[in-house]
């Protein structure tokens, strides 16, 4: 999903930065995206007790609920703090979301398709085992996995995959193929992923 503005409020208060056409520098609103919706500047959280892998610090704020399909992807808060590390994955099988942070930033967000029933989606930490772009399913008839990171040797994994509503997957977690592509780029062979159920509900609930 294309940006078309972000620019943090401070920075330009502080002159480091500067943009063309309407100032934003009277809003903490700092992103606006094709389907019109809007993102306010990361808001500090209260810090996890005690602090973990998985702890929030900064998160975003949209002015209303992604829908299916919708995600966003962006990192210019992180680069403006000079915040570095691994990004952590955590998916909320509750909210169908999946979120990612950067030294406890929120970088990006998206909803997901799940497992359900006789599928669900397990709980749980875990590590990736594998990186495959171009995958294709063993079990599921050849079915193209795109962007696969593997979860366990029983299939689960994160991958691209058409989400929305009424979509399910046999215990994988399918997120959309932009975000997918991008997620692939931005984890190792060994980053822990947390997939749980009401993540940070004092935040997003």
């Amino acid at each position: 999903m294309r940006i078309y503005l972000y620019r943090l409020a401070a920075l330009l208060a502080f002159g480091m930065i500067s943009v063309s056409g309407p100032s934003l520098a009277q809003t903490d609103f700092i992103v606006e995206y094709e389907s019109g919706m809007v993102a306010a500047s990361p808001r500090i959280a209260a810090p996890a007790k005690p602090k973990s892998q998985f702890s929030v610090d900064h998160y975003i704020e949209l002015d209303r609920p992604l829908d299916f399909g919708e995600h966003f992807w962006d990192e210019s808060y992180v680069h403006a703090i000079g915040a570095h590390g691994s990004a952590q994955i955590v998916v909320d099988l509750e909210a169908e979301q999946l979120y990612v942070y950067r030294a406890g930033v929120e970088i990006a967000r998206t909803k997901i398709t799940r497992g359900w029933e006789e599928y669900d989606t397990p709980t749980g930490v875990f590590p990736i085992l594998e990186k495959d772009a171009d995958h294709y399913s063993s079990t599921y008839d050849n079915a193209p996995m795109p962007y696969n990171l593997r979860l366990t040797w029983k299939g689960v994994a994160i991958h691209g995959a058409d989400v929305d509503s009424v979509s399910a997957t046999h215990g994988c977690i399918g997120v959309p193929l932009e975000f997918a592509r991008k997620l692939f780029a931005n984890v190792r062979k060994g980053d822990k992923v947390l997939v749980t159920r009401n993540w940070q509900p004092d935040i997003y609930g």
